[in-house]
């Protein structure tokens, strides 16, 4: 049975952002049937996301996360981010899958080290961004602001669980952020529109997708 493993942190203000967003690509997986396992604290800690790399053997990960150009964290104990990938140490476990990495930097080398040996990662060489309007903190959904931005990423995993090809999915990405920034370029003497558009079009320009562009979550 395909499986999909999402990544889940909550300990700041971005990743309680990502948090409920990944949250409506998990309620989509169980509507369609898609074996799903959701690693969030207590769990996420690399020994828990290694033995089930290792015994579920999920085709498609998708990580929320903090991240660098070596890699990829998960959750943060104490005052310290612990490190569930890192190229050189263990970037092997995600060979021959699809990846997607919502997370600063990791298509910079980690991506390139992750597919030598097949599979496909999906990822950012630069910082990946967004907005966000505070008096929604506690609301993220409700936040049109971040909406702009996290949809749009969010549309990348659920266009691989629809059967789309790695590069189908990252070209609706790309499209439905051209999309946005067409939408506020309409208003940009509000305040902040501007603002968007540069983030949006950092995201766009430092979107990656490595390896296999034809891979399909099967």
């Amino acid at each position: 049975m395909k499986t999909l493993l999402i990544t889940r942190p909550n300990y700041d203000d971005a990743t309680s952002y990502l948090f409920p967003y990944a949250n409506l690509i998990i309620k989509y997986a169980i509507k369609i049937n898609t074996k799903t396992i959701d690693l969030k604290r207590p769990r996420l800690r690399r020994k828990d996301f290694t033995s089930l790399m290792t015994k579920q053997n999920p085709s498609l990960v998708f990580f929320n996360a903090h991240g660098s150009e070596k890699c990829i964290f998960g959750d943060k104990i104490g005052e310290k981010e612990e490190i569930l990938v890192e190229e050189n140490k263990n970037h092997s476990i995600l060979s021959n899958k699809i990846v997607y990495a919502r997370a600063c930097w990791a298509a910079a080398s980690l991506g390139k080290a992750c597919t030598i040996k097949g599979g496909c990662f999906i990822g950012y060489k630069t910082p990946f961004s967004f907005w966000s309007n505070e008096k929604w903190s506690t609301k993220p959904l409700n936040d049109n602001i971040a909406r702009l931005f996290l949809e749009p990423s969010n549309l990348i995993v659920e266009s691989l669980l629809k059967g789309n090809s790695a590069k189908e999915a990252t070209d609706k990405s790309e499209t439905m952020m051209k999309k946005n920034i067409l939408r506020l370029l309409k208003i940009k003497k509000e305040p902040g529109a501007m603002a968007s558009v540069m983030i949006l079009w950092n995201n766009i320009s430092g979107q990656e997708i490595l390896g296999d562009k034809e891979m399909k979550f099967v």
